[in-house]
């Protein structure tokens, strides 16, 4: 991340290929075939998640190529699920306010990775993923359309 005016428009390039167009080349793959699966399960019908982060909602100084890639990736889930939703397949936008522990975070915080995790100033994998299942088994009545997982501590 660098300051505005030493990007170029290949960092903004670079920031839209993965949250925006890995989306979009995802869904493309995966919509036909939750839509298939429709009818196995009307109630509980398939699911469409993504994952997003706190760039999702805002921009921050520093970090305006990431923020226009999570920005536009939000915007092509809010409509696959307009689109989609009323067709049976529930898509849901995940937004992670935290470093996840795991190797990285524990290599990236070195000595204060055993206390973060311990205080749950870091996102449990598990804790993320029992929210994620949550968003699948929703009953098509009281679907989620955006969820915001942050630790306990988390400033907002």
């Amino acid at each position: 991340m660098k300051p505005f005016l030493e990007t170029k428009v290949e960092d903004l390039d670079f920031g839209l290929v993965i949250p925006a167009r890995g989306l979009y080349l995802f869904a493309q793959q995966a919509l036909p075939l939750l839509q298939t699966s429709i009818s196995a399960s009307p109630v509980n019908p398939p699911t469409l998640l993504i994952t997003g982060a706190t760039a999702s909602l805002r921009g921050s100084a520093k970090f305006g190529t990431f923020a226009a890639g999570m920005f536009a990736q939000r915007a092509l889930g809010q409509s696959l699920a307009r689109e989609f939703g009323p067709k049976g397949v529930h898509v849901a936008l995940a937004v992670i306010d935290s470093g996840i522990d795991g190797p990285r975070m524990r290599a990236m915080l070195g000595e204060d990775a055993k206390k973060a995790v311990e205080e749950d100033k870091v996102m449990s994998p598990d804790a993320i993923a029992e929210s994620h299942w949550h968003l699948h088994a929703q009953h098509r009545s009281s679907w989620t359309q955006e969820l915001d997982l942050r630790p306990w501590q988390e400033k907002f």
